[in-house]
């Protein structure tokens, strides 16, 4: 590599580092947080397909959903905590009180991270364990276009 070359993608590289490390931590709960939103609504709004009606796994289509209403309520519930905290330290010591309220509300601000990547693990191991049992499921399948019911080879 050139020294110019160097030179020239040093610059751009710290950038994106620093947009990727700061600006994208601080706006990533709003875009989660966002996203859940609008699933939910969507989920609300919509008519129910028959595809939705006759999922063979309905268990899992709530688990998902349970976790996008779980996102959405954090910040409320933080919200609630934050006024309770405040008041319950106010009488000890006013900028305690604000201290510890604020530091609730920005606990609350990052926590639908950590719930996100709950969701995202717990989701993907069972769609791997779906799709494990889907596949053992099909490989028993017998041949359709034989008549004595022997099973397709893989």
């Amino acid at each position: 590599m050139s020294q110019n070359s160097f030179k020239s993608h040093i610059l751009p590289a710290v950038i994106q580092s620093l947009i990727i490390a700061i600006v994208r931590l601080f706006t990533i709960p709003w875009h989660i947080w966002y996203g859940a939103m609008l699933r939910l609504s969507e989920k609300r709004t919509a008519p129910k397909s028959d595809s939705e009606k006759s999922s063979e796994f309905p268990v899992f289509e709530w688990f998902k959903s349970l976790w996008d209403a779980t996102i959405f309520l954090a910040w409320f519930v933080s919200i609630l905590i934050a006024i309770g905290t405040f008041l319950s330290i106010v009488s000890w010591s006013f900028m305690g009180a604000i201290s510890a309220a604020i530091g609730v509300l920005i606990s609350g601000y990052f926590s639908v991270i950590l719930m996100s990547l709950a969701k995202e693990t717990l989701i993907l191991v069972l769609s791997i364990a779906l799709n494990v049992e889907q596949i053992s499921k099909s490989k028993g399948q017998p041949n359709p276009s034989s008549n004595d019911g022997s099973v397709v080879p893989n």
